[in-house]
C-alpha cells in the first residue's frame, strides 16, 4: 500500500485492510467531531486544518478504491483501475454490465436527441456541461463504464427497479464516488434518483429546490420540496460546483414543467 493512502487512512483512523464502507462511516463521524462551525472560536483554526485534512484523504480514498485492495508490498500504478463489477447468480458480472451499457432501452427514445426528455434536459442544462474531475456528466457525454455500475446497482435495489434500464436513460448523472457505484441522477423518465442515500423522486412533483452550503466544507446538501409539503426533504450531498449545476438544472426542470 503506496505512503499516501497509508497517510490517508490514518487521517481517518483507520488501518490497512479498512472497506470503503469503513472510509465513509469514519468521514461522516471525524467531520461532525471537527467541523470547525461546530467549535469553540479558540480552537476554530486547529479544527478547520483537521478538517481540511480530514476532507483531503475522503476524497483520495474515494477516487481511488482500489488502492484499499492493494497489498502492503505492492507498488502497482497509481492509475486507477477499471470500475468494479457487480455479481450475480442468474447472469455473469460481464453480461449484466455489458446489458445496462450498450443494451437496448424497453422505453421509446433510447436517449436520441429528437427523445422529448433528452430536449428537455438539454434546455435546462444550457449553458452547463460535464466536468469529469468533478464527476458531472451531462448527455451525450455519460461514461459509459462508471454509468452501467450506476445502472446495475439501481437494478439490485427493489426500490429503484423501473427507473432506469440502461446508460442510455441517465440524462445528467454525478459520479459520488468515482467508481460508478454510488451516484445521482436524472433520468429519461423525469425521475430524481439517489442511491447513495435510498431517495427517489418524481421530478414533475418537485416545486423548489436548494442548495445548503457551507462555508468551509467542500461538500452542499441538494434539499427538494415537493408539491403540497411545507418541508424540505434531503435528496443527497454533492460537492459544491456539481452541486450547484444539479440544482441549476432541476429548477430549469421544474420551471419548464411550470410553463407545461
Amino acid at each position: 500500500m503506496d505512503d499516501t493512502t497509508n497517510r490517508a487512512l490514518h487521517s481517518l483512523d483507520l488501518a490497512p485492510g479498512a472497506s470503503i464502507d469503513d472510509v465513509k462511516k469514519s468521514y461522516r463521524e471525524l467531520a461532525l467531531i471537527w467541523h470547525p462551525d461546530k467549535v469553540p472560536d479558540r480552537v476554530k483554526d486547529r479544527a478547520t486544518a483537521k478538517f481540511t485534512e480530514i476532507n483531503e484523504a475522503y476524497q483520495w480514498l474515494v477516487r481511488n478504491p482500489e488502492k484499499l485492495r492493494m497489498p502492503s508490498s505492492s507498488r502497482a500504478s497509481s492509475q486507477r483501475q477499471q470500475p468494479p463489477r457487480y455479481r450475480t447468480s442468474s447472469q455473469t458480472a460481464h453480461e449484466r454490465r455489458e446489458h445496462a451499457r450498450t443494451g437496448a432501452s424497453s422505453r421509446t427514445g433510447n436517449g436520441s436527441s429528437t427523445d422529448p426528455a433528452v430536449q428537455r434536459v438539454r434546455r435546462a442544462a444550457r449553458g452547463i456541461w460535464t466536468n469529469t474531475r468533478a464527476g458531472l456528466y451531462i448527455h451525450p457525454d455519460i461514461d459509459a463504464d462508471r454509468g452501467a455500475n450506476f445502472i446495475v446497482s439501481l437494478q439490485n435495489n427493489a426500490l429503484f427497479r423501473g427507473v432506469a434500464a440502461t446508460v442510455a436513460d441517465l440524462l445528467v448523472f454525478y459520479d459520488i464516488d468515482g467508481s460508478g457505484e454510488e451516484g445521482m441522477a436524472i433520468t429519461r423518465s423525469n425521475r430524481l434518483v439517489n442511491n447513495n442515500t435510498s431517495t427517489l423522486y418524481d421530478i414533475g412533483d418537485l416545486v423548489e429546490v436548494r442548495l445548503k452550503e457551507g462555508f468551509f466544507v467542500p461538500w452542499g446538501e441538494i434539499e427538494v420540496r415537493r408539491n403540497g409539503q411545507r418541508g424540505f426533504e434531503s435528496a443527497g450531498y454533492a460537492e459544491k460546483a456539481p452541486g450547484r449545476a444539479l440544482v441549476d438544472i432541476l429548477r430549469n426542470l421544474i420551471s419548464d414543467d411550470d410553463r407545461a
